[in-house]
């Protein structure tokens, strides 16, 4: 009797650890999921706002300073965050990811000046075809770390017995 009774309580304690290392990976995961849709769904409204109103000129350049604000903000804290298990490997995409999302603001943001300008001078015009050039290679790099970051993301769900919804 005292045998089955410390093999029914060994096995509540592995199935309980188990349990909580579940949790605790979802918790990992969903943490950084929220840090990056915190900054791409206020990048989201932005460029809704910028495309569909350009009168908005000036709240426009606002709230892309908040923007870059609140994406440094999410890069803080996901740099701040432990690894898992010794696995950096979310946290690294999701800090490398949200870098690109401020270097893409701020690429953005140096092309405001220029807008305005009615006649612009054929320096301004190369220097603002320059700018525009880095602009579209930073989107590029952006969208294709938004598709590494999917691959770490499912690499390291199936690695910590994670299921993504």
């Amino acid at each position: 009797m005292k045998k089955s009774l410390w093999l029914i309580s060994l096995l509540w304690i592995l199935i309980l650890s188990w349990c909580w290392s579940s949790l605790n990976v979802v918790e990992y995961n969903d943490s950084f999921v929220a840090l990056v849709k915190e900054c791409t769904d206020a990048n989201q409204s932005l460029f809704q706002t910028f495309n569909a109103d350009w009168s908005a000129i000036d709240s426009i350049a606002a709230s892309l300073q908040e923007n870059v604000i609140i994406c440094q903000n999410s890069q803080k804290k996901a740099a701040d965050l432990w690894d898992y298990d010794k696995d950096s490997s979310l946290k690294d995409a999701v800090v490398d990811l949200l870098a690109s999302e401020v270097d893409y603001l701020q690429k953005f943001w140096s092309t405001e000046k220029y807008r305005n300008i009615d006649n612009i001078t054929p320096e301004d015009e190369a220097v603002y075809e320059d700018i525009v050039r880095d602009l579209y290679k930073s989107e590029t790099d952006l969208n294709a770390k938004f598709v590494s970051l999917q691959e770490v993301q499912e690499a390291f769900a199936a690695k910590h017995w994670l299921k993504l919804e």
